[in-house]
């Protein structure tokens, strides 16, 4: 797997959290209980940092989203879009990515998971957090 698939799987953990409305700790932890988790420890850590990190920085990372979802509350936009636009979001703020390489892999997972629309919402969500985060 390469950090690419280990991105999908985090979103697959943070959406699991979103459904059951649970924290990504919990999720996490049975997630990597389960039989079927095949990671080699570089896709483990990347996943491990990442979902405490998230649930370390929830209330910035929802706040920053509240903040720039534009005819929507972010109690209405649906869970894969929301799983999504987390990591994104958390990804952009607090970890040493270029924007441009979270953005776009993102927003191939909104083709790949959400709606027709997905990606263009979640493209316009994050070039909003980008924009903003580096002025």
């Amino acid at each position: 797997m390469s950090r690419r698939v280990a991105r999908e799987e985090l979103f697959k953990i943070v959406f699991e959290s979103e459904l059951n409305e649970v924290k990504i700790d919990e999720t996490l932890e049975s997630y990597l209980l389960r039989d079927d988790t095949k990671l080699n420890t570089n896709e483990r850590e990347f996943i491990e940092k990442y979902s405490k990190g998230m649930s370390l920085n929830d209330e910035k990372v929802v706040e920053t989203l509240k903040n720039n979802i534009t005819g929507w509350s972010l109690e209405r936009v649906g869970n894969v879009e929301k799983a999504l636009l987390k990591i994104a979001t958390y990804e952009v703020l607090f970890e040493d990515v270029p924007a441009e390489i979270v953005v776009n892999e993102v927003v191939e997972l909104a083709k790949k998971y959400g709606d027709e629309k997905s990606h263009e919402f979640i493209n316009g969500v994050l070039a909003k957090i980008v924009a903003e985060k580096n002025n």
